[in-house]
């Protein structure tokens, strides 16, 4: 298992957190090399929700969360997307 550590960047910088402090952004390509592979997220206490997605075939890729660290519990290998919810 191999673990990834990455900053989300905002999508959308302008309208800042929420008023409970969520920001929404993205990790753009990041590499999974084996199943169980993690991504911590470096500037998140907590990441509440993501959507991952394989970058080459654009098919989701199936996760579970634990506070910052997304764990890609698929199969496939290659470049993945992830889309956060952080804060």
């Amino acid at each position: 298992m191999t673990n990834v550590n990455a900053a989300a960047v905002d999508i959308h910088p302008q309208a800042g957190a929420d008023s409970q402090g969520r920001r929404l952004g993205l990790i753009d390509s990041v590499a999974k090399a084996a199943q169980n592979d993690t991504v911590t997220v470096t500037n998140a206490s907590s990441v509440q929700v993501v959507s991952a997605i394989d970058d080459t075939t654009g098919a989701f890729e199936t996760h579970t969360v634990s506070t910052n660290v997304v764990t890609m519990t698929s199969t496939t290998t290659g470049a993945k997307t992830l889309i956060v919810l952080y804060k």
